[in-house]
């Protein structure tokens, strides 16, 4: 790798697109690599070590801004304060995820309930009320329903 990785090189290894790659350049993430001769980008094993850093942050739910802070603490070698901000980020991470849980639970029962209410609403042949032609628009779907009509 002494003369260095093209960025099709870079991105096949890595199971990355080219065009994310110079986004990551565009953005701050990879300084800008040298050039061939002829102008192509060379990367070298840094850079990829550098992306790897970058795909590992991401799957770990990161934002481009905490990535670009994590990466500098890695490159400048300061471990300690990387761990520690990579502790509280994914602190604050599973703490979104538990919120989005909750709130995904209290949908699920509100959906649950709205079915039932459909459902028993179709059964009784309350569903006539909206065939047109009728004189409002059908409401069905703007209901409030509070409680499950079992």
């Amino acid at each position: 790798m002494n003369a260095g990785l093209t960025i099709g090189e870079l991105a096949r290894e890595l199971g990355l697109n080219p065009k994310t790659i110079r986004y990551y350049e565009q953005v701050g993430l990879l300084p800008p690599p040298r050039r061939s001769e002829s102008g192509y980008r060379l990367y070298t094993r840094n850079e990829r070590e550098r992306l790897q850093l970058i795909k590992r942050a991401k799957l770990l739910g990161l934002s481009l801004s905490e990535i670009k802070e994590i990466v500098e603490y890695a490159i400048d070698g300061r471990c300690g304060i990387l761990q520690g901000r990579l502790l509280s980020l994914v602190e604050t991470k599973l703490g979104e995820i538990d919120q989005t849980i909750q709130d995904l639970i209290a949908f699920r029962e509100d959906l649950g309930r709205y079915q039932r209410h459909l459902s028993n609403r179709i059964s009784s042949g309350a569903e006539d009320e909206c065939r047109l032609p009728v004189p409002t628009p059908c409401d069905c779907v703007g209901e409030k329903v509070d409680a499950p009509s079992e």
